[in-house]
């Protein structure tokens, strides 16, 4: 047995972004055959757990594209990954500095808060973004991701004109919503699923991962077998040991129904 580490939005889940019966069916007999299944998504954890926690198909989850650890049994945080103050305290001034029409969104230990401007983009993810607008943060208070968004620029777009302007060596995230997501140096799925794995005794060729967009890179690079859906950008493709069918059609599930057919 092994592991299974799969992304949500446009992989786990379908078009509609919820998990198929199909899915879920598969999810559960590979953890009755002991596989260890872990969901990682750029998703914080109140979002991911409200999809996946009526299924009781996960052993962990891991969100905000790597900078949490959750517990889905008591539906608490194990483990943060905290942008460093300091790091924290530049980015803002350095981004503005560099670029303007910038507004932003961070998420802390209990919610999320962001900019006016970022307003009318979280009213439109209110089940990811939580809680209200609220000053910038100071660096006083951990922050696990930011969120950047310009009116003009989306997507791998804004991500390409924010990266050389970071004060730091930053992980930039794009998952395929319009604003792109910073955690800190070196915080992505696969040095969460590290930090998961290890104690039971798992490295990465243990782990089957599964994924469709730049924030999956990592993972499906690292693991000793990166699975990508049909529908992923080129970039998680080519991370990727290979390319199945895609979400919408519940290529994830037929996969796994295979791998524990084998096992």
């Amino acid at each position: 047995m092994g592991v299974i580490a799969s992304d949500l939005d446009g992989t786990l889940l379908g078009a509609d972004h919820r998990l198929s019966e199909r899915t879920a069916d598969a999810l559960r007999a590979a953890r009755l055959q002991g596989w260890t299944v872990v969901a990682a998504t750029g998703r914080n954890p109140i979002s991911a757990m409200s999809i996946l926690g009526p299924h009781d198909v996960i052993d962990t989850l891991i969100g905000s594209n790597g900078s949490i650890v959750h517990d889905p049994a008591s539906d608490t945080p194990l483990h943060r990954f905290p942008i460093e103050s300091a790091h924290l305290a530049a980015l803002f001034p350095t981004l503005d500095a560099g670029f303007s029409g910038l507004s932003y969104c961070w998420e802390f230990s209990d919610g999320a808060a962001w900019d006016h401007d970022f307003d009318h983009v979280a009213r439109q993810h209110e089940d990811v973004l939580m809680f209200s607008p609220g000053p910038r943060p100071d660096g006083a208070q951990p922050i696990t991701k930011v969120m950047v968004r310009h009116d003009d620029h989306v997507g791998r777009a804004l991500a390409d004109i924010i990266e050389p302007l970071l004060p730091a060596p930053l992980t930039l995230g794009c998952s395929g919503v319009d604003f792109v997501e910073i955690t800190g140096v070196g915080v992505d799925k696969s040095l969460a699923l590290r930090h998961v794995i290890e104690p039971l005794g798992y490295v990465a060729d243990d782990v089957v991962a599964f994924g469709d967009n730049h924030n999956d890179r990592q993972m499906l690079a690292w693991a000793g077998r990166g699975v990508a859906v049909a529908n992923a950008v080129d970039a998680a493709k080519h991370a990727a040991d290979e390319v199945i069918g895609h979400h919408s059609d519940d290529a994830v599930a037929a996969y796994i129904e295979r791998l524990i057919d084998r096992s």
